[in-house]
């Protein structure tokens, strides 16, 4: 992944945004970004079309961004559209994405219920994590009926799982391997 387009060209970007210290900016305006990606296909196959000259391409991403976004993310949009890499920018928004959180001392945690926390359980959650991780923390918060009670608790691919559902599951493993 080193290598990859995404962390390529988020790290150039968010060098130089750091250098203009509108770092903060650039990643909501790339989040944006992303989701106007996502609700519109047809986009990025426009900025990458082959069959559009790069002056066309260009000319489009001009028309549709200019004076809509901050000049340097303007300026981002013509690399990506003039090297045919406009598909990619999602993938270089998430990396741009890790390097504002990990700067910032963000961590991004998912934690899968049962049912909704409520604000206290959420707030006594978020408190403990930041202690234990030292970080300032966001919450995705999802549902899974089947969990029965308890939480599973995902950072950065270490998953804490303190469900019901998996207490059951081991318990009746160790009671097969008991009676088998």
């Amino acid at each position: 992944m080193a290598g990859s387009v995404g962390n390529v060209y988020s790290e150039a970007l968010f060098e130089l945004a750091a250098e203009q210290d509108c770092a903060k900016e650039t990643f909501d305006e790339l989040m944006a970004l992303k989701k106007i990606w996502k609700d519109n296909p047809e986009l990025p196959k426009l900025l990458k079309s082959p069959t559009l000259s790069v002056a066309e391409r260009l000319a489009a991403a001009e028309k549709i961004f200019k004076g809509r976004v901050s000049e340097q993310v303007y300026n981002f949009i013509c690399v990506i559209t003039e090297k045919s890499r406009a598909d990619h920018l999602p993938e270089i928004a998430d990396c741009y994405k890790e390097r504002w959180y990990d700067k910032s001392g963000i961590a991004e945690v998912t934690v899968t219920s049962d049912s909704p926390l409520s604000e206290k359980q959420r707030e006594k959650l978020v408190a403990k994590l930041e202690k234990v991780y030292n970080k300032k923390i966001i919450l995705e918060e999802k549902t899974d009926s089947s969990l029965i009670g308890g939480i599973k608790v995902n950072y950065n691919g270490v998953l804490m799982d303190g469900t019901v559902k998996t207490r059951l599951e081991t318990l009746q493993r160790q009671i097969k391997g008991t009676i088998a």
